[in-house]
């Protein structure tokens, strides 16, 4: 008799253990970790041990994702509700600061917007061909994550940009008629090489630069 019908015997027969108590107690196998020889009934609560194990660690990560995802939502929630109130561009500004106090818990951000508007207090910048003071900011049309050059950083954080270690770039964009209008940008620093990860995903602050840009052009003249 091989293996194979063995093996094909016993499936066949899935009680046939339970009726023969005595051969399931003398059968032996090796320990998993150790190598050690252990009956068939230790072999078989270790194997059910590690699968509990495998499943309370998936389940444990389910958990953080529904956390991460409720967090998500409640972040998401105050930015539209707080949007939807905004009648200016200084209200903007002001719904941006605590986003950025309250949600991402960062210590530096800078807001910029291109053009000129002569009625709010934000930041300006004259884009230009070959920028020397946002090139690279102003150039990303998804977020980006990471650091970049000393000269930006200098230019937007000024005496802070040696301590920030990391940063993540929303650029603010209009895509009507299928086309990209730069209209700004909103660029988060962190004194951590690890806030802003390029490694690290970056779905949420897509969508929160989506919601941004969607107030913006509710907002501009």
């Amino acid at each position: 008799m091989s293996e194979d019908d063995v093996v094909q015997y016993l499936s066949q027969k899935p009680d046939f253990f339970s009726r023969h108590t005595d051969l399931l107690e003398s059968l032996t196998l090796p320990h998993p970790v150790n190598g050690k020889v252990i009956s068939l009934l230790e072999y078989q609560v270790n194997l059910l041990r590690k699968t509990t194990a495998d499943y309370r660690s998936q389940f444990e990560r389910l958990v953080d994702v529904a956390r991460d995802n409720e967090s998500t939502m409640q972040k998401s929630r105050r930015l539209v509700l707080a949007g939807l109130t905004c009648s200016s561009l200084d209200d903007l500004a002001v719904v941006i600061d605590d986003m950025v106090r309250d949600d991402f818990e960062v210590s530096h951000h800078a807001l910029i917007l291109y053009g000129e508007f002569p009625d709010s207090a934000i930041r300006t910048h004259q884009l230009v061909e070959d920028d020397a003071f946002l090139s690279h900011a102003a150039g990303f049309s998804d977020c980006f994550c990471g650091v970049l050059p000393a000269n930006e950083m200098n230019y937007l954080f000024a005496d802070d940009a040696s301590s920030i270690e990391s940063v993540a770039v929303l650029p603010l964009l209009s895509r009507a008629g299928g086309g990209i209008k730069r209209c700004g940008v909103l660029v988060l620093g962190a004194e951590s090489k690890s806030a802003f990860d390029k490694e690290k995903g970056a779905l949420f602050l897509q969508y929160v630069a989506d919601l941004l840009s969607a107030i913006l052009l509710r907002l501009l003249p």
